[in-house]
């Protein structure tokens, strides 16, 4: 703000001023929080980017800009961090906060490197990855305080996460995505910084909520009722009922994300039914994973340090410089929770690449390019050999073709899982010209790997003529030109699957079950019309 011209402070005010400013400065010094500011933060002057360019030492990360559109971006690391950290930090956050947020970034970007390599980039600049801002200087000091420090479990980087707030208890990552992925240091822990925040509450009819789920996938016309069927550990919602729909059930995430996450805040929530409208309550915002960003922006402002946060919502893990062998501090401060029974060791990161030796070079010849993990029971020859054996017979029989084929067998389901998206029960993912398979030894356990990828080959054979139609039809398809037995009736009453009985299963037996009904029906349509592309 601008001083008018006509007030003319004489010097002795200004002096005292000034004496003031420092006076209030040597104070401050003398708190908790700007102790740790002090010990933990680079002079206060300006941090440029090529400061930060500096202390990245040469790492950098491809950013795909699709916020605006398109194009690949080459930042270099502690850039990224501190353009993240303007998107993703609480406005005004204590140093503590951001430098903790800052350590959390950089180890997402670190292990999650070539999430999008398929899309020719590392990662992209939207809530699917990390949202990307122009730096500040405030997050470009605490990148720069941090630069190069990570979380690690037993001298690696591992998978972290957050969210915008717990509202008062983090959620397990197990109980949001079942099945598959175990993360010991990131269970379920109380928050004890939430006392005073503000319920949030929404308010929709039954029809509204049907529409949405209908949106998703859902069949039926009309929603009976709502209820909570199953709660996790941490009392968020983990299974609902849905009387009146198919399939009848949803998990809580998945009904977030149908509801709209912007509108059902979290899963942390209560419901009240009032004739036709259904009122949601709830705290929080965003799945609840790892560090809570508003916890720890509180925590900062009562002084606690960068890695007492990083121990609260991390506990277990070190702290470690990226050019380090040894941790540059001891493990974080482990929460005071009770111990909970042992968990099978996370996977620190998904593949990302295969040694040359363990891919099949992508030739004219065959036009399929294979991946195996090092190894691997079966190897990338054998895999493409079965690959365009499989392609060439079921192109013969649908009367179609496709070129470019990818074919990757993932090392581990959680791999599998984080590329798909796809649960741990399902056995492989097709999308475009890529097949994604889970581990060989899982594949041995079901339909075998050549049955897995014959099925796999003919959905990707067919989808491109069947993308708008149900779920079932493709599914069905796939299924029914894979099998070489012949099939037998089908009844007239059967009742073809609802696409979120395929997309959205809650267990490996009702995803069974639907896709089996899948190719019941599609058997069932394909004798009436005697061709697959006219089936509906």
């Amino acid at each position: 703000m601008q001083v008018p011209a006509r007030v003319q402070p004489q010097a002795v005010t200004v002096r005292i001023i000034a004496a003031l400013f420092l006076l209030a400065a040597f104070v401050g010094a003398r708190t908790p929080a700007a102790q740790t500011s002090a010990a933990q933060t680079p002079a206060q002057a300006d941090v440029g980017d090529a400061a930060l360019e500096r202390a990245s030492e040469g790492r950098t990360i491809d950013i795909g800009l699709l916020s605006t559109g398109g194009g690949v971006a080459t930042i270099p690391l502690e850039l990224y961090v501190a353009r993240v950290l303007a998107g993703e930090a609480e406005p005004g956050a204590a140093d503590a906060a951001q430098q903790a947020l800052a350590v959390a970034i950089r180890t997402y970007a670190i292990v999650n490197e070539g999430r999008h390599r398929r899309d020719g980039f590392d990662l992209c600049d939207t809530t699917h990855c990390q949202v990307m801002r122009t730096a500040n200087d405030y997050s470009r000091r605490a990148a720069l305080a941090t630069a190069g420090r990570v979380l690690t479990l037993d001298g690696k980087p591992v998978e972290i996460f957050y969210s915008a707030s717990c509202g008062g208890r983090s959620e397990s990552a197990a109980d949001v995505w079942p099945g598959g992925t175990r993360f010991p240091y990131l269970r379920s822990v109380p928050d004890d910084v939430h006392e005073d925040e503000v319920p949030w509450v929404l308010t929709l009819t039954l029809d509204e909520i049907r529409q949405a789920l209908v949106k998703a996938g859902f069949g039926g016309d009309r929603l009976r009722d709502i209820e909570i069927d199953e709660r996790t550990r941490s009392g968020r919602v983990a299974r609902l009922h849905l009387p009146g729909l198919r399939p009848d059930a949803i998990s809580g995430d998945p009904f977030r994300m149908a509801i709209g996450p912007r509108q059902l805040r979290s899963t942390a929530f209560s419901m009240t039914r009032t004739g036709n409208s259904v009122r949601f309550t709830g705290v929080g915002y965003g799945h609840g994973v790892g560090m809570c960003v508003i916890g720890a922006g509180r925590r900062a402002r009562r002084g606690e340090s960068l890695e007492a946060i990083l121990g609260q919502y991390f506990p277990g893990l070190a702290l470690m410089s990226l050019n380090a062998t040894a941790p540059v501090e001891s493990p974080l401060p482990v929460s005071v929770e009770p111990p909970r029974p042992p968990i099978a060791p996370p996977v620190t990161a998904p593949p990302t690449a295969v040694s040359p030796a363990a891919a099949v070079p992508q030739a004219a010849s065959s036009d399929i390019n294979v991946r195996v993990p090092n190894g691997s029971s079966i190897s990338a020859g054998e895999l493409g050999r079965l690959a365009l054996r499989f392609r060439e017979s079921l192109s013969r029989t649908l009367g179609a073709s496709a070129g470019g084929v990818t074919v990757e067998l993932h090392s581990t389901i959680d791999g599998f899982r984080y590329e798909t998206g796809r649960p741990w029960w399902v056995s492989a993912a097709v999308k475009g010209t890529t097949i994604d398979l889970a581990p060989a030894p899982l594949l041995a356990q079901r339909d075998g790997v050549e049955m897995t990828l014959r099925t796999a080959m003919a959905e990707l054979l067919v989808s491109p003529t069947l993308t708008d139609r149900p779920v079932w039809v493709k599914v069905g398809a796939a299924r029914y030109f894979a099998r070489t037995e012949p099939h037998g009736a089908v009844s007239r009453d059967l009742k073809c699957p609802a696409d979120a009985e395929l997309t959205m299963a809650l267990s490996a037996s009702s995803q069974r079950e639907a896709e089996s009904r899948a190719e019941r029906c599609f058997a069932r349509e394909l004798a009436k019309t005697g061709d697959w592309r006219s089936v509906r």
